[in-house]
Protein backbone atom coordinates (compact mmCIF):
# COMPACT_ATOMS: atom_id res chain seq x y z
CA UNK A 1 0.00 0.00 0.00
CA UNK A 2 2.94 2.48 0.58
CA UNK A 3 4.06 1.57 -2.59
CA UNK A 4 0.72 2.95 -4.45
CA UNK A 5 0.53 6.06 -1.85
CA UNK A 6 3.71 7.11 -3.55
CA UNK A 7 3.51 5.96 -7.34
CA UNK A 8 0.94 7.40 -9.62
CA UNK A 9 1.42 4.11 -12.23
CA UNK A 10 0.39 2.01 -9.32
CA UNK A 11 -2.11 4.56 -7.56
CA UNK A 12 -3.82 4.47 -10.71
CA UNK A 13 -3.10 1.68 -12.38
CA UNK A 14 -2.33 -1.41 -9.66
CA UNK A 15 0.71 -1.35 -11.62
CA UNK A 16 -0.73 -2.63 -14.37
CA UNK A 17 -1.09 -6.13 -12.84
CA UNK A 18 -4.84 -7.01 -12.24
CA UNK A 19 -5.94 -10.76 -12.29
CA UNK A 20 -8.68 -12.32 -13.73
CA UNK A 21 -10.24 -12.41 -10.18
CA UNK A 22 -9.70 -9.16 -9.04
CA UNK A 23 -11.41 -7.92 -12.57
CA UNK A 24 -14.07 -10.02 -12.72
CA UNK A 25 -15.41 -8.86 -8.72
CA UNK A 26 -14.23 -5.18 -8.74
CA UNK A 27 -16.84 -5.25 -12.33
CA UNK A 28 -19.70 -6.44 -10.22
CA UNK A 29 -19.03 -4.10 -8.08
CA UNK A 30 -19.02 -1.54 -9.51
CA UNK A 31 -22.23 -2.20 -12.18
CA UNK A 32 -24.61 -3.32 -10.10
CA UNK A 33 -24.62 -0.36 -7.73
CA UNK A 34 -27.22 0.38 -4.76
CA UNK A 35 -28.68 3.15 -7.41
CA UNK A 36 -29.70 0.72 -10.10
CA UNK A 37 -30.80 -1.91 -6.90
CA UNK A 38 -32.92 1.02 -6.01
CA UNK A 39 -33.56 2.56 -8.79
CA UNK A 40 -34.41 -0.79 -11.09
CA UNK A 41 -36.80 -1.96 -8.02
CA UNK A 42 -38.91 0.73 -7.53
CA UNK A 43 -39.39 1.19 -11.19
CA UNK A 44 -40.11 -2.41 -11.80
CA UNK A 45 -42.44 -1.83 -8.16
CA UNK A 46 -44.88 1.53 -10.73
CA UNK A 47 -44.20 -0.29 -14.06
CA UNK A 48 -43.56 -3.98 -13.94
CA UNK A 49 -40.54 -6.51 -14.99
CA UNK A 50 -40.39 -4.96 -18.95
CA UNK A 51 -38.31 -1.94 -16.85
CA UNK A 52 -35.46 -5.02 -16.42
CA UNK A 53 -34.46 -3.45 -20.04
CA UNK A 54 -33.62 -0.24 -19.07
CA UNK A 55 -30.52 -1.92 -17.37
CA UNK A 56 -30.36 -4.53 -19.83
CA UNK A 57 -30.07 -3.12 -22.98
CA UNK A 58 -27.11 -0.99 -21.69
CA UNK A 59 -25.26 -4.59 -20.35
CA UNK A 60 -25.58 -5.86 -24.15
CA UNK A 61 -24.44 -3.08 -25.43
CA UNK A 62 -21.30 -3.79 -23.79
CA UNK A 63 -20.40 -6.81 -25.53
CA UNK A 64 -20.41 -5.13 -28.45
CA UNK A 65 -18.06 -3.07 -26.91
CA UNK A 66 -15.81 -5.78 -25.81
CA UNK A 67 -15.62 -8.33 -29.16
CA UNK A 68 -15.02 -4.51 -31.15
CA UNK A 69 -12.73 -2.74 -29.02
CA UNK A 70 -11.29 -4.68 -25.78
CA UNK A 71 -8.03 -5.89 -27.33
CA UNK A 72 -7.23 -3.40 -29.53
CA UNK A 73 -7.37 -0.40 -26.67
CA UNK A 74 -4.60 -2.90 -25.22
CA UNK A 75 -2.72 -2.87 -27.98
CA UNK A 76 -2.57 1.04 -27.80
CA UNK A 77 -1.79 0.99 -24.04
CA UNK A 78 -4.17 3.72 -23.55
CA UNK A 79 -5.83 3.92 -20.32
CA UNK A 80 -8.45 7.22 -21.04
CA UNK A 81 -11.11 7.65 -24.02
CA UNK A 82 -9.19 11.02 -24.02
CA UNK A 83 -6.13 9.62 -24.63
CA UNK A 84 -7.39 7.97 -27.68
CA UNK A 85 -9.03 10.49 -28.87
CA UNK A 86 -6.36 13.04 -28.74
CA UNK A 87 -4.23 10.33 -30.94
CA UNK A 88 -6.68 10.61 -33.14
CA UNK A 89 -7.15 14.18 -33.38
CA UNK A 90 -4.05 15.66 -32.24
CA UNK A 91 -4.02 19.27 -33.62
CA UNK A 92 -4.75 22.15 -31.23
CA UNK A 93 -2.83 21.17 -28.71
CA UNK A 94 -4.85 18.09 -27.75
CA UNK A 95 -7.46 21.01 -26.91
CA UNK A 96 -10.24 17.80 -27.57
CA UNK A 97 -9.34 16.50 -24.02
CA UNK A 98 -11.13 19.37 -22.54
CA UNK A 99 -14.55 18.04 -23.61
CA UNK A 100 -13.79 14.70 -23.36
CA UNK A 101 -13.13 15.35 -19.83
CA UNK A 102 -16.08 17.40 -18.70
CA UNK A 103 -18.10 15.18 -20.81
CA UNK A 104 -17.08 12.36 -18.56
CA UNK A 105 -16.81 13.81 -15.45
CA UNK A 106 -20.30 14.79 -15.65
CA UNK A 107 -21.40 11.02 -16.48
CA UNK A 108 -19.10 10.21 -13.37
CA UNK A 109 -20.90 12.52 -10.89
CA UNK A 110 -23.99 11.80 -11.64
CA UNK A 111 -23.62 8.12 -11.01
CA UNK A 112 -22.10 8.98 -8.06
CA UNK A 113 -25.23 11.32 -6.81
CA UNK A 114 -27.24 8.29 -7.97
CA UNK A 115 -25.39 6.38 -5.59
CA UNK A 116 -25.53 8.79 -2.68
CA UNK A 117 -29.54 8.84 -3.48
CA UNK A 118 -30.09 5.84 -2.76
CA UNK A 119 -28.29 5.82 0.76
CA UNK A 120 -29.86 8.37 1.54
CA UNK A 121 -33.50 6.75 1.10
CA UNK A 122 -31.99 4.38 3.75
CA UNK A 123 -31.42 6.93 6.62
CA UNK A 124 -34.63 8.85 5.42
CA UNK A 125 -36.97 5.40 6.30
CA UNK A 126 -34.44 4.54 9.12
CA UNK A 127 -33.81 7.50 11.24
CA UNK A 128 -36.59 9.92 9.82
CA UNK A 129 -33.76 12.30 9.44
CA UNK A 130 -33.43 15.45 6.70
CA UNK A 131 -32.67 13.85 2.97
CA UNK A 132 -30.11 16.49 2.77
CA UNK A 133 -28.23 15.56 5.96
CA UNK A 134 -28.51 11.79 4.59
CA UNK A 135 -26.75 12.37 1.80
CA UNK A 136 -24.30 14.61 3.43
CA UNK A 137 -23.18 11.60 5.27
CA UNK A 138 -23.31 9.37 2.67
CA UNK A 139 -20.52 11.88 0.91
CA UNK A 140 -18.37 11.88 3.76
CA UNK A 141 -17.80 8.17 3.94
CA UNK A 142 -17.40 7.20 0.87
CA UNK A 143 -14.80 10.02 -0.17
CA UNK A 144 -13.01 9.00 2.42
CA UNK A 145 -10.85 5.36 1.80
CA UNK A 146 -11.48 6.30 -1.77
CA UNK A 147 -9.19 9.36 -0.99
CA UNK A 148 -6.60 7.85 0.82
CA UNK A 149 -6.28 4.40 -0.97
CA UNK A 150 -6.33 4.70 -5.02
CA UNK A 151 -7.36 1.98 -6.98
CA UNK A 152 -6.08 -0.87 -5.26
CA UNK A 153 -8.15 0.61 -2.26
CA UNK A 154 -11.30 0.35 -4.59
CA UNK A 155 -10.30 -3.02 -6.24
CA UNK A 156 -9.97 -4.33 -2.68
CA UNK A 157 -12.78 -3.66 -1.31
CA UNK A 158 -15.03 -4.16 -4.66
CA UNK A 159 -13.87 -7.99 -4.33
CA UNK A 160 -15.83 -8.35 -1.05
CA UNK A 161 -18.36 -5.45 -1.54
CA UNK A 162 -19.26 -7.29 -5.59
CA UNK A 163 -19.38 -10.76 -3.69
CA UNK A 164 -21.62 -9.42 -0.73
CA UNK A 165 -24.01 -7.54 -3.33
CA UNK A 166 -24.49 -10.75 -5.16
CA UNK A 167 -25.66 -12.90 -2.08
CA UNK A 168 -27.76 -10.36 -0.64
CA UNK A 169 -29.82 -9.96 -3.83
CA UNK A 170 -30.17 -13.56 -4.16
CA UNK A 171 -31.12 -13.70 -0.52
CA UNK A 172 -33.96 -10.47 -1.04
CA UNK A 173 -35.00 -12.31 -3.84
CA UNK A 174 -35.68 -15.62 -2.44
CA UNK A 175 -37.21 -13.74 1.05
CA UNK A 176 -40.07 -11.79 -1.26
CA UNK A 177 -40.98 -15.38 -3.03
CA UNK A 178 -41.12 -16.88 0.25
CA UNK A 179 -43.31 -14.54 2.48
CA UNK A 180 -45.33 -13.88 -0.69
CA UNK A 181 -46.70 -17.80 -0.44
CA UNK A 182 -44.01 -19.13 -2.54
CA UNK A 183 -44.96 -18.83 -6.64
CA UNK A 184 -48.56 -20.45 -5.84
CA UNK A 185 -48.98 -17.30 -3.81
CA UNK A 186 -47.20 -14.76 -6.13
CA UNK A 187 -49.94 -16.48 -9.27
CA UNK A 188 -52.52 -16.16 -7.30
CA UNK A 189 -52.10 -12.42 -6.31
CA UNK A 190 -51.21 -11.34 -9.61
CA UNK A 191 -54.30 -13.37 -10.89
CA UNK A 192 -56.46 -12.30 -8.96
CA UNK A 193 -55.93 -8.37 -9.26
CA UNK A 194 -55.47 -9.00 -12.75
CA UNK A 195 -51.82 -7.82 -12.23
CA UNK A 196 -50.24 -10.28 -14.63
CA UNK A 197 -48.89 -8.20 -17.28
CA UNK A 198 -46.80 -6.86 -14.82
CA UNK A 199 -44.59 -10.28 -14.65
CA UNK A 200 -43.71 -10.12 -17.96
CA UNK A 201 -40.51 -8.79 -19.65
CA UNK A 202 -42.02 -7.81 -22.51
CA UNK A 203 -45.56 -6.40 -20.59
CA UNK A 204 -48.37 -6.87 -22.82
CA UNK A 205 -47.53 -5.12 -25.97
CA UNK A 206 -44.82 -6.59 -27.60
CA UNK A 207 -44.49 -4.15 -30.15
CA UNK A 208 -44.31 -1.06 -27.68
CA UNK A 209 -41.60 -3.00 -25.91
CA UNK A 210 -40.13 -3.26 -29.29
CA UNK A 211 -39.92 0.19 -29.30
CA UNK A 212 -39.11 1.01 -25.96
CA UNK A 213 -35.86 -1.01 -26.29
CA UNK A 214 -34.83 0.48 -29.82
CA UNK A 215 -35.03 4.03 -28.17
CA UNK A 216 -32.43 3.07 -24.99
CA UNK A 217 -30.25 1.64 -27.71
CA UNK A 218 -29.84 4.80 -29.94
CA UNK A 219 -30.03 7.15 -26.98
CA UNK A 220 -28.24 6.59 -23.42
CA UNK A 221 -27.63 2.86 -24.74
CA UNK A 222 -25.00 4.04 -27.18
CA UNK A 223 -22.60 5.36 -25.01
CA UNK A 224 -21.65 1.82 -23.52
CA UNK A 225 -19.71 1.60 -27.26
CA UNK A 226 -17.62 3.62 -25.64
CA UNK A 227 -17.42 2.34 -22.36
CA UNK A 228 -16.47 3.88 -18.77
CA UNK A 229 -13.48 5.41 -17.57
CA UNK A 230 -13.38 2.82 -15.07
CA UNK A 231 -13.59 0.54 -17.92
CA UNK A 232 -10.74 1.83 -19.37
CA UNK A 233 -8.83 2.09 -16.30
CA UNK A 234 -9.28 -1.64 -15.74
CA UNK A 235 -8.56 -2.78 -19.45
CA UNK A 236 -5.14 -1.33 -19.03
CA UNK A 237 -4.37 -2.33 -15.87
CA UNK A 238 -5.01 -5.80 -16.19
CA UNK A 239 -1.76 -8.19 -16.59
CA UNK A 240 -2.89 -10.28 -19.92
CA UNK A 241 -5.44 -9.34 -23.04
CA UNK A 242 -6.87 -12.54 -21.88
CA UNK A 243 -7.62 -11.68 -18.40
CA UNK A 244 -8.64 -8.49 -19.21
CA UNK A 245 -11.27 -9.85 -21.97
CA UNK A 246 -12.60 -12.75 -20.00
CA UNK A 247 -12.28 -10.56 -16.62
CA UNK A 248 -15.08 -8.04 -18.64
CA UNK A 249 -17.25 -10.11 -20.08
CA UNK A 250 -17.63 -12.80 -17.10
CA UNK A 251 -18.87 -10.52 -15.07
CA UNK A 252 -20.91 -8.85 -18.01
CA UNK A 253 -23.08 -11.64 -18.32
CA UNK A 254 -23.77 -12.27 -14.05
CA UNK A 255 -24.43 -8.94 -14.30
CA UNK A 256 -27.48 -9.38 -16.83
CA UNK A 257 -28.69 -12.21 -14.87
CA UNK A 258 -28.30 -10.49 -11.88
CA UNK A 259 -30.44 -7.36 -12.72
CA UNK A 260 -33.48 -10.02 -13.01
CA UNK A 261 -33.51 -9.63 -9.33
CA UNK A 262 -33.92 -6.16 -8.50
CA UNK A 263 -36.50 -6.47 -11.07
CA UNK A 264 -38.85 -8.95 -9.76
CA UNK A 265 -38.03 -7.96 -5.87
CA UNK A 266 -39.90 -4.18 -6.81
CA UNK A 267 -42.42 -6.19 -8.70
CA UNK A 268 -43.56 -8.85 -5.95
CA UNK A 269 -43.43 -6.04 -3.49
CA UNK A 270 -47.05 -5.15 -4.62
CA UNK A 271 -47.47 -8.78 -3.28
CA UNK A 272 -46.00 -7.80 0.20
CA UNK A 273 -47.03 -4.63 0.73
CA UNK A 274 -50.60 -3.70 0.08
CA UNK A 275 -50.33 0.16 1.30
CA UNK A 276 -48.46 2.11 -1.52
CA UNK A 277 -45.20 3.48 -0.51
CA UNK A 278 -42.78 5.75 -2.51
CA UNK A 279 -41.19 3.45 -4.61
CA UNK A 280 -37.59 4.80 -3.65
CA UNK A 281 -38.12 2.87 0.15
CA UNK A 282 -39.61 -0.17 -0.92
CA UNK A 283 -36.63 -2.27 -0.24
CA UNK A 284 -36.07 -0.76 3.13
CA UNK A 285 -39.66 -1.58 3.87
CA UNK A 286 -39.98 -4.92 3.15
CA UNK A 287 -36.21 -5.48 4.92
CA UNK A 288 -37.77 -3.67 8.44
CA UNK A 289 -40.91 -4.73 8.38
CA UNK A 290 -40.75 -8.10 7.31
CA UNK A 291 -37.54 -9.68 8.76
CA UNK A 292 -35.80 -9.85 12.07
CA UNK A 293 -32.95 -7.38 13.13
CA UNK A 294 -30.01 -9.57 12.63
CA UNK A 295 -31.23 -10.96 9.02
CA UNK A 296 -31.95 -7.07 8.09
CA UNK A 297 -29.11 -5.25 9.03
CA UNK A 298 -27.30 -8.09 7.17
CA UNK A 299 -29.14 -7.67 3.68
CA UNK A 300 -28.78 -3.71 4.08
CA UNK A 301 -25.08 -3.72 4.57
CA UNK A 302 -24.88 -5.83 1.36
CA UNK A 303 -26.79 -3.24 -0.05
CA UNK A 304 -24.60 -0.66 1.27
CA UNK A 305 -21.95 -2.43 -0.29
CA UNK A 306 -23.46 -2.09 -3.49
CA UNK A 307 -23.73 1.56 -2.99
CA UNK A 308 -19.91 1.85 -1.77
CA UNK A 309 -18.69 -0.52 -4.38
CA UNK A 310 -20.09 1.63 -7.43
CA UNK A 311 -19.33 5.06 -5.94
CA UNK A 312 -15.90 5.02 -4.84
CA UNK A 313 -15.46 3.59 -8.55
CA UNK A 314 -16.85 6.46 -10.58
CA UNK A 315 -15.01 8.90 -7.73
CA UNK A 316 -11.72 7.22 -8.52
CA UNK A 317 -12.46 7.16 -12.32
CA UNK A 318 -13.30 11.07 -12.05
CA UNK A 319 -9.75 11.90 -10.27
CA UNK A 320 -8.11 9.86 -12.94
CA UNK A 321 -9.57 11.92 -15.78
CA UNK A 322 -8.27 15.40 -13.75
CA UNK A 323 -4.97 14.50 -13.23
CA UNK A 324 -4.19 12.89 -16.19
CA UNK A 325 -6.37 14.58 -18.98
CA UNK A 326 -6.31 18.44 -17.39
CA UNK A 327 -3.24 18.42 -14.84
CA UNK A 328 -1.19 16.87 -16.90
CA UNK A 329 -1.62 17.69 -20.33
CA UNK A 330 -2.32 21.78 -19.72
CA UNK A 331 -1.05 22.92 -16.33
CA UNK A 332 2.02 21.00 -15.51
CA UNK A 333 3.06 18.57 -18.22
CA UNK A 334 6.58 17.62 -15.91
CA UNK A 335 4.05 16.99 -12.58
CA UNK A 336 5.93 14.26 -10.70
CA UNK A 337 4.17 11.03 -9.64
CA UNK A 338 2.96 13.12 -5.55
CA UNK A 339 1.54 15.46 -7.64
CA UNK A 340 -0.52 13.87 -9.85
CA UNK A 341 -1.89 12.00 -7.02
CA UNK A 342 -2.25 14.91 -4.62
CA UNK A 343 -4.24 16.19 -7.86
CA UNK A 344 -6.00 12.66 -8.11
CA UNK A 345 -7.51 13.39 -4.60
CA UNK A 346 -8.83 16.07 -4.89
CA UNK A 347 -10.79 15.73 -7.64
CA UNK A 348 -11.98 12.62 -5.88
CA UNK A 349 -13.38 15.35 -3.09
CA UNK A 350 -14.71 17.40 -5.45
CA UNK A 351 -16.44 14.71 -7.21
CA UNK A 352 -18.27 13.85 -4.35
CA UNK A 353 -19.00 16.96 -3.81
CA UNK A 354 -20.50 17.96 -6.89
CA UNK A 355 -22.23 14.25 -7.01
CA UNK A 356 -23.97 15.31 -3.65
CA UNK A 357 -25.30 18.68 -5.43
CA UNK A 358 -26.96 16.30 -8.11
CA UNK A 359 -28.54 14.17 -5.20
CA UNK A 360 -30.08 16.86 -3.74
CA UNK A 361 -31.22 18.78 -7.10
CA UNK A 362 -32.15 15.68 -8.86
CA UNK A 363 -34.11 13.11 -6.26
CA UNK A 364 -34.75 10.33 -8.76
CA UNK A 365 -31.96 8.13 -9.55
CA UNK A 366 -32.86 6.82 -12.76
CA UNK A 367 -33.36 9.57 -14.10
CA UNK A 368 -29.98 10.96 -12.69
CA UNK A 369 -28.78 8.03 -14.42
CA UNK A 370 -29.97 8.98 -17.70
CA UNK A 371 -28.91 12.76 -17.74
CA UNK A 372 -25.19 11.47 -17.16
CA UNK A 373 -25.08 9.21 -19.85
CA UNK A 374 -27.01 11.65 -22.30
CA UNK A 375 -24.29 13.98 -22.27
CA UNK A 376 -21.67 12.33 -23.44
CA UNK A 377 -23.56 10.60 -26.02
CA UNK A 378 -24.27 14.07 -27.26
CA UNK A 379 -21.03 15.84 -27.17
CA UNK A 380 -18.13 12.71 -27.97
CA UNK A 381 -19.44 10.08 -28.76
CA UNK A 382 -19.82 10.32 -32.45
CA UNK A 383 -15.88 11.68 -32.12
CA UNK A 384 -14.97 8.27 -31.00
CA UNK A 385 -16.80 6.02 -33.47
CA UNK A 386 -15.14 8.33 -36.28
CA UNK A 387 -12.06 7.73 -34.57
CA UNK A 388 -12.53 4.00 -35.17
CA UNK A 389 -14.07 3.84 -38.59
CA UNK A 390 -13.59 6.81 -40.57
CA UNK A 391 -10.54 7.83 -42.29
CA UNK A 392 -11.80 11.40 -43.76
CA UNK A 393 -13.20 13.19 -40.17
CA UNK A 394 -10.61 15.32 -38.98
CA UNK A 395 -10.08 17.35 -35.30
CA UNK A 396 -11.89 20.51 -36.89
CA UNK A 397 -14.73 18.53 -37.66
CA UNK A 398 -14.84 16.58 -34.21
CA UNK A 399 -14.75 19.69 -32.34
CA UNK A 400 -17.60 21.35 -34.14
CA UNK A 401 -20.03 18.20 -33.50
CA UNK A 402 -18.52 18.85 -30.10
CA UNK A 403 -19.48 22.12 -30.06
CA UNK A 404 -22.90 20.97 -31.55
CA UNK A 405 -23.49 18.44 -29.28
CA UNK A 406 -22.41 20.79 -26.42
CA UNK A 407 -24.79 23.62 -26.48
CA UNK A 408 -27.67 20.86 -26.22
CA UNK A 409 -25.88 19.22 -23.34
CA UNK A 410 -26.32 22.84 -21.85
CA UNK A 411 -29.57 23.68 -22.71
CA UNK A 412 -30.84 20.81 -20.68
CA UNK A 413 -28.00 20.73 -17.80
CA UNK A 414 -28.08 24.77 -16.81
CA UNK A 415 -31.20 26.18 -18.21
CA UNK A 416 -32.69 23.04 -16.41
CA UNK A 417 -34.86 21.72 -19.59
CA UNK A 418 -36.29 17.92 -19.53
CA UNK A 419 -34.19 15.62 -21.28
CA UNK A 420 -35.92 13.29 -23.61
CA UNK A 421 -34.49 10.23 -25.08
CA UNK A 422 -35.53 11.12 -28.70
CA UNK A 423 -33.71 14.61 -27.83
CA UNK A 424 -30.28 12.51 -27.14
CA UNK A 425 -30.77 10.26 -30.22
CA UNK A 426 -31.47 13.40 -32.48
CA UNK A 427 -28.61 15.68 -30.71
CA UNK A 428 -26.15 12.33 -31.73
CA UNK A 429 -27.29 12.23 -34.81
CA UNK A 430 -26.96 16.10 -36.06
CA UNK A 431 -23.61 15.48 -33.89
CA UNK A 432 -22.65 13.00 -36.63
CA UNK A 433 -23.97 15.06 -39.32
CA UNK A 434 -21.98 18.27 -38.50
CA UNK A 435 -18.91 15.92 -37.85
CA UNK A 436 -18.71 14.96 -41.21
CA UNK A 437 -19.41 17.70 -43.19
CA UNK A 438 -17.07 19.95 -41.12
CA UNK A 439 -14.41 17.60 -41.84
CA UNK A 440 -14.75 18.13 -46.11
CA UNK A 441 -13.77 21.53 -45.41
CA UNK A 442 -10.03 20.51 -44.34
CA UNK A 443 -7.69 18.30 -45.17
CA UNK A 444 -7.62 14.93 -43.19
CA UNK A 445 -4.49 13.61 -41.50
CA UNK A 446 -3.41 10.11 -43.18
CA UNK A 447 -0.51 9.63 -39.64
CA UNK A 448 -3.41 10.65 -37.29
CA UNK A 449 -5.81 8.17 -38.91
CA UNK A 450 -3.63 5.22 -38.55
CA UNK A 451 -3.44 5.65 -34.73
CA UNK A 452 -6.71 4.24 -34.28
CA UNK A 453 -8.00 3.25 -37.60
CA UNK A 454 -10.02 -0.01 -36.95
CA UNK A 455 -7.92 -1.96 -39.90
CA UNK A 456 -4.72 -0.31 -39.66
CA UNK A 457 -1.96 -2.18 -39.73
CA UNK A 458 -0.92 -2.13 -36.54
CA UNK A 459 -3.51 -4.24 -35.70
CA UNK A 460 -3.21 -7.02 -37.97
CA UNK A 461 -1.75 -9.35 -35.44
CA UNK A 462 -5.27 -8.20 -32.89
CA UNK A 463 -7.57 -11.18 -32.27
CA UNK A 464 -10.93 -9.69 -31.11
CA UNK A 465 -10.80 -12.50 -28.97
CA UNK A 466 -7.63 -12.87 -26.87
CA UNK A 467 -6.06 -16.54 -27.36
Amino acid sequence: MKRALNSYEEYILCGRSLTIGFIIFTYLGTWVGGGTIIGLAGMSYEEGARSYWLFAIPTIVCYIFAFLFITRIRKLKLNSIGDMLSLRYPHKMELIRIPVAISLMIRNVTMIGMQFSALSYLLIYSFKIDRNLAILATFVIITGYTFLSGLWGVVITDVFQGFLQTLGLVIILFLCIKLSGGFAGLNQFFSSTEQGNLLSLVGNDVKQWGKDTGVYLFSFGAFFLMGDQCDWERIFSGKTDKAVFWGYLIPLTITLMLLISPTYIGVFQRATNLTHIDSGFIIYRFLLSNLGPVLAGFLIMTLFSAIMSSADSYMFATGVIFSNDIIKRFINKEAEDKELIFWTRIAVMLSGAVGFAFAINIGDPIYLWITGLSVPVMVILPAYIYAWFSKRVNTQGAIAGIIFGGIFAFKFLILDEKILLSSIMYVMIGNFAVTYIVSLFYPKSSKAVEETFYKSSKFDNVSNIPK
